[in-house]
Order: structure tokens, then C-alpha cells, then sequence
């Protein structure tokens, strides 16, 4: 999970998403629920991520977990009461655990601990952590539908929440009680990011950004349609580093886009089938937005008209496909811009760098990226690769080679840095 410096003053970059946790200490508190099983997968997450990793439990969720389970997957030590000593640490970990730890991540958070929590209790292990941490947390709340809908668990959470905790949502679906409804345990990996995007900085905090990824399409019957091979992966890489940067982002990607995955509060996903959809939601996304990236590849042409049903292959000539011009949408948002910064993408085969500047100028933007379209070190279904980021203003520079997380990582600090 390395990265590299990108450049003076700017960050070093991660290769991927929890990347952002190699080195960082976090404390976690797994409490007595069934999810108790899940944080298991949550620890060895962050843990493979290079995140040191302690663990506080509480006496109900050892019997759910034992102790050695999460001991063995962070290769740190665990505590359980209050006079422990893990790992032959010679302090208190109640006062010791809560000035190493820079996040503190409760998950499964039941109902018993979000109150003691809300009110300040300290009767064991983890309430008495949570009462002489002072840093950022993050807690998962788990439980069966009517503790969760309980106006008393609404009002205790109500109550963290204006404290400052960040508060997973609780998903529906079926319970362990057998039942179905809120109070599901966010998933481990929606966990982790959340935790990666607390202790990131939060560079983009209060802006909102904008990116568009993948291939649009368009039809020339009701199964046949024109598009190209862009994969989405780059704009994904965009959208998923702006979040965990802070910004609210909205991804707008194509049909087939890869996108990152649900449940992200601040990470919403639109898709778009045609060229003209994409400048639709694009159009309509641009008032107020810090920046937009315009990282997809929509289809430069669609056939002239659309044929009903599918155009049979037997008998006669092939058809003839007539083609027309989609509509240029950088073009077409520039004038609309105001304040937002403009991104553009130039894949190119050959004069990168010397057809980027045109498009640069042509289209009015503050910025493009270029990378190579063909060839053995294109882009395109990769997840590798490296970009030259170009400004109106003259300024130039390289990212990458690397993977497409840790170019969009340094493209976004660039941006957020004011480089020019």
C-alpha cells in the first residue's frame, strides 16, 4: 500500500483506497452483537492496509469472538477489562490505548453502548476509552429493527451526532432475530473507507465535485449500439478519491462504467446511456460545484436514425450505417461554468502533450489530462497508468506511472494545492 511523493507540498499519494491507512493507529471497539463477527473482517481489512490496529472488546462480545481471533489477524495486542496489561504494556490501557489511538471505530455499536455513550457512562473497557478519547470516531451502530427505531436510540444517536461522531447508516435487510428491517451492521469494507476517509484530512471538505467516467452508447437497433472500450476504472479512481478527500461527490458514468460500490453516504452514482444524457446530468450537476472532471469517453457519433426492434443479417446487402455528431459537452459546458474549475481528459496516440494544449485552449478548460490511447501502455481496461496534467496557465505535470487511484489522488491535490 506505498505510494510516492507526487511533488513539492503536495501529499504523498496511496496506490489504493485504504492505502490511507498504512501507519495510521486505530482503536477498535467490537461490542456484544452478532455483527461481532463481521468486525473480525473489519480488522483484518485495515490491518492488511498497514493500519496498526488495537482492539478493545467488551464482555458480551466474547461470546460472540474470542479475543485470540482479532489478536491473530492484527498482530496487536486485544484488551477485554480494565486492569488489563495486553502485550505486557505497562499502562492502563483505558488512558494509554486512548492517547495512542487516532481513530476510534466502534462496530457492531449496540444499542446498550450507543446509550452509554450518549450519556457518558464508563462502567467497563470500551465506555471508559470512549469517555478519555478526544479524536475523530466512527461508530457502526447493529441491532434488531425495533431497538433501532426506538425514539430513545434515535435521540442517543441524534445526541452523538451533534458531537461530532460520524454515524454509519443501518441498512435493511434480514436480521439475526429472523426478522427484516434497519439495524444491519454496515458492510467491513464500507467500514474501512469511511475510517480512510476520516483520517485522510479532509482536503475537499465543503466542496462538492463532480466526475464523469466510462463509455456512453448509442443505438443503432434495440440490441446493436456504437461505443468504445473505456472501462470507467479512471473515473472511479476520481470519484472514490474526491470522497475520501472530504468533497461530496456525484459520479456520472456511463451504462457499463465501473463505479464505486453503495452504501457511501456523500457518494452518489447517476448513469448515463447516451452522449446527450451524459450532457444532461452533467448540465444540471455544474451550478455550485467546485470542480468537474470530465474523465469519460462518450461516443463521438451515432447512427442517424434508430432502427425498431433488430436488424435481421440474412438476405440482401448489409445495411448502410449513417452516421452523425453527438454533442461535444465540454464545448457545450464551458460557457455555463462560473466558478467550477473544468478537468478535461485527452487520450491520444501520438503528440500527447501537443494535442492536449488544443484541446485545452479549443475548449476553454483549466486544466487536461493526457494519457496514451493505443499501444502497449494505453490506458484503456488498465489499471495502471500515467498522466501529463497540463494547465491554461502554463504549468505542467507529470503523474505516474502508478496505479489509477494513487494519478487521481495526486491530479485531485494538485487541484486542491491551487498548482497552476
Amino acid at each position: 500500500m506505498g505510494g510516492r511523493n507526487p511533488g513539492p507540498g503536495l501529499p504523498v499519494a496511496p496506490d489504493r483506497p485504504l492505502g490511507l491507512l498504512a501507519g495510521r493507529r486505530i482503536l477498535l471497539t467490537v461490542t456484544g452483537g452478532v455483527a461481532a463477527y463481521k468486525a473480525a473482517e473489519l480488522a483484518r481489512l485495515m490491518a492488511k492496509a498497514g493500519a496498526l490496529v488495537r482492539v478493545a472488546m467488551t464482555e458480551a462480545a466474547r461470546r460472540f469472538v474470542a479475543p485470540l481471533t482479532f489478536s491473530s489477524l492484527t498482530g496487536q495486542p486485544v484488551a477485554t477489562g480494565l486492569w488489563d496489561r495486553p502485550g505486557g504494556l505497562p499502562a492502563i490501557p483505558h488512558v494509554s490505548w486512548a492517547e495512542w489511538a487516532e481513530l476510534l471505530v466502534t462496530a457492531p455499536a449496540t444499542a446498550d453502548f450507543l446509550a452509554k455513550l450518549a450519556h457518558g457512562l464508563a462502567d467497563d473497557l470500551p465506555s471508559s476509552l470512549a469517555l478519555a478519547y478526544g479524536g475523530p470516531r466512527l461508530d457502526a451502530p447493529a441491532m434488531n429493527a425495533g431497538m433501532f427505531l426506538n425514539p430513545a436510540t434515535a435521540a442517543n444517536l441524534a445526541t452523538l451526532r451533534a458531537r461530532g461522531h460520524r454515524v454509519l447508516g443501518s441498512p435493511e435487510g434480514p436480521l439475526a432475530c429472523g426478522t427484516e428491517g434497519p439495524g444491519r451492521m454496515a458492510e467491513p469494507g464500507e467500514i474501512a473507507l469511511e475510517a480512510a476517509r476520516l483520517i485522510s484530512g479532509g482536503r475537499l471538505s465543503g466542496r462538492r465535485v463532480v466526475v464523469t467516467g466510462g463509455a456512453t452508447r448509442e443505438a443503432w437497433d434495440d440490441i446493436r449500439f456504437l461505443s468504445n472500450r473505456s472501462s470507467g476504472l479512471m473515473g472511479r479512481a476520481l470519484a472514490e478519491a474526491a470522497w475520501l478527500m472530504g468533497a461530496e461527490t456525484l459520479y456520472l458514468a456511463g451504462p457499463a462504467a465501473a463505479a464505486p460500490g453503495p452504501g457511501l453516504d456523500g457518494l452518489s452514482v447517476a448513469r448515463a446511456e447516451t452522449t446527450a444524457d451524459l450532457l444532461e446530468l452533467a448540465r444540471e450537476a455544474l451550478p455550485g460545484a467546485w470542480a468537474l472532471l470530465m474523465n469519460a469517453a462518450p461516443a463521438d457519433f451515432a447512427p442517424e436514425t434508430r432502427a425498431r426492434g433488430k436488424i435481421s443479417k440474412t438476405g440482401g446487402d448489409p445495411p448502410v450505417l449513417r452516421l452523425r455528431r453527438t454533442p461535444d459537452i465540454l464545448s457545450s459546458l464551458s460557457p455555463l461554468r462560473g466558478g467550477t474549475i473544468l478537468v478535461g481528459f485527452a487520450a491520444e496516440e501520438a503528440d500527447l502533450e501537443a494535442r492536449a494544449a488544443d484541446k485545452l485552449r479549443r475548449k476553454g478548460l483549466d486544466y487536461v489530462a493526457a494519457d496514451q490511447a493505443g499501444g502497449p501502455e494505453s490506458a484503456f481496461g488498465s489499471e495502471a497508468i500515467a498522466l501529463t496534467l497540463l494547465s491554461a496557465r502554463g504549468g505542467r505535470l507529470p503523474i505516474g506511472p502508478g496505479t489509477k487511484f494513487r494519478a487521481a489522488w495526486e491530479l485531485l491535490s494538485a487541484l486542491a494545492s491551487g498548482w497552476e
